[in-house]
């Protein structure tokens, strides 16, 4: 008897032991929630519309929800993960500068700091005067060129590029930074070329790195008034005021050179004025000759824009007003010297006034243009027959370009930069 009640004894006290690990039936479980962890966002820069995604630890608890807490506004959410939590992008977290964290009862991980841009027009901050600038759909990036010389009658042409980041655009330079440049074209966010008045610079990398094509003086010919004509992922043709051509078909590594004026008219007579791709796959370049009175309108095509140049017409009245944009061969535009939109429909040969009043303008696509007027911009989706007021500019604005995407549009001037996302 003794045995068996030393038996029950131990018994027991064996379950008693073992129930000392549970916690005590009035425990709060909240305690023992385990303090969630920011470790990274997949993007800290977003447009409204977009999905923030969070990754850390420690997102779930069985007995509480998962919160968000965005501009001081909570937000429940379900996590994708005990590591991943997404979340829409709405107008009403507001804008701008913003941080997250992640609340699992009253455990708050540490704060990460993201930055959101509305959609529809917005106006970034800068004293830049920006000549050109250059937006894409998978990017965050703007590349712009820059005068950096402060002084009205000079100029010093310069690359930028402004970064969307968790603190908002910021102005960041390139290994090609601080050379002189004039001009600048942008073919998606990774390839572009840029050019000084002598030669050019193709990149596949942003600009991390560079290669040197061409060199009009090597060629004997005029160090002034470089313009880029063409870029694709290979190649690129720079043209100078005259006709000159320096060409590369590999990134940069080899170039060649030609002269247009020289092959058509055995002399620098030609000014080259506007080029462009006809619907015909030819490339065109419209200029004057200078060598008669009254200046003529000359046309030329190449099929593959460097050499081989035909003559298309050399008997139009020169009437190009300021320098013209080539979007067709049956749409050529121009500002007349009445600040008036003119629009041709046989290169040149006559012009119909769209819109009169005008301090610059832009072409999107055949029928979606741009005008600046009285400080404002206006829009017109149907080839002129109506305009909208898209935004009110600053105060004696001056406006030099626009760049559109699929989905993004940039305009920029001096101390101007505005973004729209659709």
């Amino acid at each position: 008897m003794k045995i068996k009640h030393l038996l029950i004894c131990a018994l027991s006290f064996s379950l008693l032991s073992c129930g000392n690990d549970d916690p005590p039936a009035n425990s709060d479980p909240a305690q023992l929630v385990v303090k969630p962890e920011i470790t990274s966002l997949q993007s800290d820069f977003l447009i409204e519309g977009e999905t923030l995604i969070i990754e850390g630890n420690n997102f779930i608890n069985d007995n509480f929800e998962t919160e968000l807490v965005i501009n001081n506004q909570t937000y429940s959410v379900t996590p994708v993960s005990n590591s991943r939590i997404s979340i829409d992008i709405t107008n009403a977290m507001g804008t701008e500068s913003n941080s997250v964290t992640v609340k699992v009862a009253s455990k708050t991980s540490d704060p990460e700091n993201f930055f959101i841009v509305p959609k529809g027009w917005y106006q970034i901050e800068t004293d830049l005067e920006i000549l050109k600038a250059f937006i894409f759909d998978d990017t965050n990036t703007i590349n712009v060129l820059i005068d950096t010389e402060p002084a009205s009658n000079r100029f010093f042409g310069d690359t930028r590029n402004i970064e969307g980041k968790n603190e908002g655009y910021l102005t960041t330079t390139t290994s090609i930074s601080g050379k002189y440049q004039n001009d600048l074209k942008m073919l998606n966010k990774n390839t572009g070329v840029s050019t000084n008045p002598d030669s050019g610079f193709f990149t596949s990398n942003l600009f991390e790195e560079f290669k040197t094509f061409g060199s009009f003086s090597a060629d004997g010919e005029f160090v002034i008034e470089s313009y880029i004509t063409h870029v694709d992922e290979n190649s690129s043709i720079v043209v100078n005021c005259c006709g000159a051509h320096i060409m590369t078909n590999d990134k940069g590594e080899t170039s060649a050179s030609s002269n247009a004026s020289e092959e058509l008219f055995s002399d620098d007579r030609f000014r080259t004025r506007a080029y462009g791709r006809g619907s015909d796959n030819y490339f065109y370049e419209l200029g004057i000759d200078i060598g008669v009175r009254p200046f003529t309108h000359y046309i030329i095509k190449s099929a593959n824009g460097f050499n081989n140049w035909e003559l298309v017409d050399n008997s139009i009245e020169y009437n190009l007003g300021t320098k013209p944009y080539f979007y067709d061969t049956n749409l050529l535009f121009t500002k007349s010297t009445n600040d008036e939109l003119t629009v041709s429909t046989d290169l040149g040969s006559t012009w119909t006034v769209i819109k009169s009043n005008i301090q610059s303008y832009f072409i999107k696509d055949r029928t979606n243009w741009f005008i600046v007027s009285e400080n404002k911009l206006y829009a017109t989706n149907d080839s002129g027959q109506n305009w909208n007021l898209e935004i009110e500019l600053p105060a004696e604005s001056e406006v030099n370009y626009m760049h559109f995407s699929d989905h993004k549009t940039v305009l920029v001037g001096k101390n101007i930069l505005f973004v729209k996302h659709e």
